[in-house]
């Protein structure tokens, strides 16, 4: 249930929005799953630091500021998407899935939506509506970056998921970008999954 609210999270906006005929997202715009290619993941010698991400004005649907400082002692897994990206990384959002279920208390999703484009009137109230249909107990914390923050920060680029994954102390000890390899989901996934055992 946390991957498929991460999964379809910018597929409803979208389809809503263009539902509305608000024009916002032509159809040329649709990127395919694997029209981006992956960068590699960064390696932990060059992790940029997590301050950024901790210090980013988030809200959460109801327009309450949430910081992720708040999460400290659990691991956290921040999938940030945008429009373009959110059906990236199937595997990885399964595997999240997984081991949602088995550390549910020690475990937390967040599903990140940069939705810097849209915090004008009306855009805004039919992302927010898209987004709570979402929000339906699966386990993901849905968190919204209106001012495309996060996204400014990393210099992370358009149309790629970017997966962060912080320590139980709030470190960043793995960071990907783009469409992951099945290695590089492996990967991804045995590290959370050392953390949890930490």
């Amino acid at each position: 249930m946390v991957h498929g609210i991460v999964i379809s999270m910018f597929r409803e906006v979208r389809f809503l929005m263009l539902g509305a005929a608000l024009g916002l997202f032509p159809s040329s715009t649709c990127v395919s799953v694997h029209a981006a290619a992956a960068d590699p993941v960064v390696s932990a010698a060059v992790l940029p630091s997590v301050d950024a991400l901790l210090d980013a004005k988030l809200t959460d649907l109801a327009d309450k500021p949430v910081s992720l400082r708040g999460l400290t002692g659990k691991v956290v897994v921040v999938v940030h998407q945008d429009r373009h990206s959110s059906e990236q990384n199937q595997a990885l959002k399964d595997k999240l899935s997984t081991l949602s279920a088995r550390f549910p208390n020690e475990l937390k999703i967040v599903a990140l939506a940069d939705v810097g484009g849209y915090d004008f009137w009306p855009a805004k109230g039919y992302v927010k509506d898209a987004l709570k249909s979402l929000d339906s107990g699966g386990g993901a914390l849905v968190l919204c970056d209106w001012k495309g923050a996060v996204r400014k920060a990393y210099q992370l680029r358009p149309k790629h998921s970017v997966v962060f994954v912080l320590s139980k102390g709030l470190e960043l000890v793995s960071m990907t970008k783009g469409q992951l390899s099945a290695a590089d989901t492996d990967r991804v996934a045995q590290r959370i999954e050392a953390e949890l055992g930490k």
